[in-house]
């Protein structure tokens, strides 16, 4: 079962992402800073990330370097999921580290499909993207 870790300030929006994602199987804890996020990921194995970009404490690009230079930071799938929607701000998110980038808000079969697609690419492998 891949393990999703999902970091927004939003309350509504990480239940949201993770209704949607434990309904599929996964397993999902959250955090909701940037700050919190780094410490779960770095005291736990996960195979995706699913990051907000605007949060208080820590950007989510920041949130993003740093996972990237953890001992384990190049094996988890990083997909930012943010309100933003400019040619920028996705260069900005790629440039930090992140392996794909949504718009908020994401249809819940598409947010089902990309996890898979990374869980599987970069994590325990036991998903198809079908």
């Amino acid at each position: 079962m891949a393990r999703v870790l999902i970091v927004d300030d939003s309350s509504a929006v990480r239940a949201y992402h993770a209704e949607i994602l434990r309904a599929d199987g996964f397993e999902v804890e959250v955090a909701d800073n940037g700050y919190e996020g780094l410490e779960k990921f770095l005291t736990a194995d996960y195979d995706v990330m699913l990051v907000d970009v605007n949060m208080p404490r820590m950007h989510g690009h920041e949130l993003i370097r740093e996972v990237r230079q953890a001992h384990n930071g190049k094996e988890i799938g990083i997909i930012v999921i943010s309100t933003e929607a400019g040619p920028r701000d996705r260069l900005e998110a790629f440039k930090a580290g992140a392996d794909l980038y949504l718009v908020k808000p994401v249809e819940p079969e598409e947010l089902r499909r990309v996890c898979k697609m990374v869980a599987g690419a970069k994590g325990d492998g036991s998903y198809d993207t079908k």
